[in-house]
């Protein structure tokens, strides 16, 4: 009997978790339309207004003279090759379920009313994918739906997916989160390396919607290096990383404004020298095992190995360098680096929310989770993983950029969501069994009965 009582408390339990996480799922579209219920089916600011326009532009013309676009309507006088200069990730997307729910879910919605609710959508689909990537760093449910319920309403989050706000940040929040949620996937276990495809596959995605693609690429690169560094290399994660790393480079590289910068623009670079890296450090423990080397042997195996890469790699660098292949630092990452008015870029030095962030600005974009955050990073120090780890370093990334430029708190609410979520999650996991088993012991067969 006692057994029949604990199958039902737990599903009790997961069904709890369910409604919670659908009442998150559902404040999160709420708060979200609250611009559209207020002023109706309205594209606010100027920004999402060229957006829209690119998307009637592409509705209307097709994929083909989208690409070759030059708008003589914007920046006037000079005009803008529209179709080579932006994201199109938005747009094509916006396109996309237009399509579809007009054209076989048979649900009729203008083309305006589907770019109004773009924000909604993928902002509620961003909550919950936050919500998946906090559930893998932490394996508590708890902390995946605390950690729902306050991206819902984290400001850092909203102030770029209200309804209306058809702006590419809203769909590349979605994107990023997806992103890191596959590659932590990928890495769980040993056998779960294919997964890597569907991160490259997801990154991709983010590429084609938003110039933030940058940090992904360097933070999922810098906490493979991390990994290495700190002796938990495995042959997983070097088919993980290669898979994720190769295709999407590939898919990036097809973008038109993105082009052959991830092989040639310094900030993109380090990437993949550790592709590079990995490859040599793959093949140097494959023929240390076939060879049985250990010890001192398999270290000048190694050296051998990384030595002859590395002459190598110092020739092709110079000659290349000499070629001018490499590119300069761009003027906004060089913002970051340096004052915000000294970048040499006019466009980027007259923006104020270039300037770095200030304490208010932590305050009001993050709220409380500037003091729960913290509890949870110190947290995920403890019974340390793969997923963990990322989740740290993407915190201490995330954080010296937005200090750098106030725009940037934008990164900082997932990650202040997920870690806000580790910290309540896990002190509901170490005080609510007991209180149940003290409150409720008999109905969940935790506790012998009354004699």
């Amino acid at each position: 009997m006692g057994g029949m009582r604990g199958m039902v408390w737990e599903a009790l339990v997961v069904l709890g978790w369910c409604g919670a996480m659908w009442y998150a799922i559902g404040q999160a579209f709420r708060i979200r339309m609250h611009a559209i219920e207020t002023f109706g089916y309205v594209i606010h600011e100027f920004d999402p207004w060229f957006n829209f326009r690119a998307t009637k532009y592409l509705a209307e013309h097709g994929w083909g003279a989208f690409f070759s676009w030059f708008d003589y309507m914007s920046w006037y006088p000079l005009g803008r090759p529209v179709g080579t200069t932006i994201y199109p990730g938005m747009q094509i997307t916006s396109v996309a379920i237009w399509r579809l729910l007009n054209e076989v879910v048979g649900v009729k919605m203008s083309l305006n009313d589907v770019c109004v609710f773009v924000p909604v959508w993928f902002g509620v689909s961003a909550t919950l994918l936050l919500g998946l990537l906090t559930y893998e760093c932490s394996r508590s449910a708890n902390a995946a739906v605390a950690a729902c319920m306050i991206m819902a309403v984290i400001p850092a989050h909203l102030m770029r997916s209200v309804g209306g706000g058809y702006d590419n940040e809203s769909v590349a929040m979605t994107t990023m989160c997806l992103s890191f949620w596959l590659w932590c996937r990928s890495l769980r276990t040993r056998d779960s390396w294919p997964i890597g495809a569907l991160a490259g596959a997801a990154y991709i995605y983010m590429a084609a919607t938003w110039g933030g693609f940058v940090f992904v690429l360097n933070i999922i690169g810098a906490h493979a290096a991390l990994l290495v560094l700190l002796g938990r290399y495995s042959s997983s994660l070097h088919r993980a990383y290669s898979l994720w790393y190769v295709i999407g480079t590939f898919g990036a590289t097809r973008v038109p404004v993105v082009g052959s910068a991830p092989l040639r623009s310094l900030e993109q670079l380090a990437p993949g020298a550790l592709f590079l890296g990995l490859q040599l450090i793959e093949a140097s423990e494959v023929l240390r095992r076939r060879r049985k080397l250990t010890g001192l042997p398999a270290w000048k195996l190694r050296a051998q190995i990384f030595g002859a890469a590395a002459l190598a790699g110092l020739a092709a660098c110079s000659a290349l360098f000499s070629t001018g292949y490499f590119g300069p630092i761009s003027a906004r990452v060089r913002g970051l680096f340096v004052k915000h008015t000294r970048t040499g870029n006019p466009l980027v030095d007259s923006v104020a929310e270039h300037q770095p962030a200030s304490s208010n600005a932590y305050w009001h974009y993050l709220h409380y989770t500037t003091y729960a955050a913290p509890l949870g990073l110190a947290l995920c120090l403890v019974d340390r993983t793969d997923a963990k780890f990322f989740v740290a370093l993407y915190a201490c990334f995330a954080y010296f950029f937005s200090s750098k430029m106030v725009r940037l708190i934008i990164f900082l609410g997932p990650v202040a969501s997920a870690l806000s979520g580790v910290a309540l999650g896990l002190a509901v996991d170490a005080t609510a069994p007991p209180l149940v088993d003290a409150l409720l012991g008999v109905a969940t067969g935790r506790a012998e009965p009354p004699r």
